[in-house]
């Protein structure tokens, strides 16, 4: 019985001795992997600290500024108030490009326009087709001196969505 129980542990053993070997060959492929992307070969134990862990040590990490709330909208409302003609969203994108204004993301049209269909719901633009932007004639389109959104005197501002939080329609489910 103690013989067939050592044996037993020794394969249990042999196996974990050939994962670690498994592994071990891994991480150094993934090691050389990492090296020959980034041209340098420094181990993985001495690789760059996250911005969390150099955050609680206190060390300096690269993290972007937030851009002022409303720098966006703002600028789109300056924007549109030059133009004579509706203007496409990539244009838009452009002058927030040059203005230093353009949305801090990976994908900085889907966050543009974002931004476009709240202003659009807001009343202070609208689509006229083909994602060309102008402003609406309620926000009034005098030009660039009128930068801020026109203020409804009637009551709270109202919810255009359809969907209710937590709610799907059926066909989606």
């Amino acid at each position: 019985m103690a013989d067939s129980f050592e044996n037993q542990l020794r394969s249990e053993l042999s196996g974990i001795q050939s994962e670690i070997e498994r592994l071990e060959r891994k991480r150094q492929l993934i090691q050389e992997l990492l090296s020959n992307e980034s041209g340098s070969a420094a181990p993985a134990a001495e690789a760059k600290p996250t911005r969390r862990r150099a955050a609680r040590r206190g060390g300096a990490s690269v993290k972007r500024t937030r851009r002022p709330r409303g720098l966006i909208t703002g600028k789109v409302r300056e924007f549109l108030g030059q133009q004579r003609e509706p203007v496409h969203a990539t244009e838009i994108l452009a002058f927030l490009e040059r203005n230093d204004a353009a949305p801090q993301s990976a994908k900085p049209m889907p966050t543009l326009q974002s931004t476009l269909q709240r202003m659009k719901e807001m009343g202070e633009i609208q689509n006229t087709g083909r994602n060309r932007w102008t402003l609406s004639a309620a926000s009034g389109s005098g030009g660039p001196s009128e930068a801020a959104p026109a203020v409804r005197s009637d009551g709270p501002p109202v919810v255009t969505s359809t969907t209710t939080f937590g709610s799907r329609p059926l066909g989606s489910q």
